[in-house]
């Protein structure tokens, strides 16, 4: 099996309300194992929006960046290492936004591609009912949303199962 990473951001308000910076991301591999990270603002994003709206859904606040959050260049660096050697999906374009959000405000290039989920899918024949199912599964099992770490296991259990069962179907 090709090494899979699923990765999802939360942000400090959807583009649709304003200039959204990136303050924590998590990258889930289909082996199970997990990074995430709080991202400190950067000096740059000082004057970008934040919406409550978005605060209310993550539940992460801009003291809890301030105290917990750690350096963009860190983040950056971190996350290019653990996605190593791996096509890295997300659910959203807006994911690769935020990528790009992060890399530029560090002054480095964008340290891998983000491929759309359902391109993967496509790729691999599932069914959208397979698709729909695997989804439905991971979710009863990590229902928590808007939490980046959750949200990218849960999108990597999803592909796992697929997976799985496609190599039983195979086998």
């Amino acid at each position: 099996m090709d090494r899979v990473a699923l990765i999802d951001f939360e942000a400090s308000c959807l583009p649709a309300h304003g200039a959204s910076f990136p303050i924590e991301v998590a990258l889930a591999r289909t082996d199970g194992s997990s990074h995430t990270w709080l991202i400190r603002p950067h000096p740059r994003w000082e004057h970008w929006d934040w919406t409550q709206e978005a605060e209310d859904l993550h539940g992460i606040t801009r003291k809890i960046l301030e105290k917990d959050g750690e350096a963009p260049e860190k983040v950056l660096a971190e996350l290019a290492e653990a996605a190593d050697g791996c096509n890295v999906f997300a659910d959203a374009e807006l994911d690769a936004y935020w990528l790009e959000v992060l890399a530029s405000a560090v002054r480095k290039p964008v340290p891998f591609p983000i491929r759309f989920l359902g391109e993967l899918f496509v790729e691999r024949g599932f069914t959208r009912e397979q698709v729909t199912d695997a989804l439905d599964e991971a979710k009863a099992q990590l229902p928590r949303e808007h939490v980046a770490r959750d949200d990218a296991k849960r999108l990597a259990l999803a592909v796992r199962l697929l997976l799985e069962s496609r190599e039983e179907t195979a086998g």
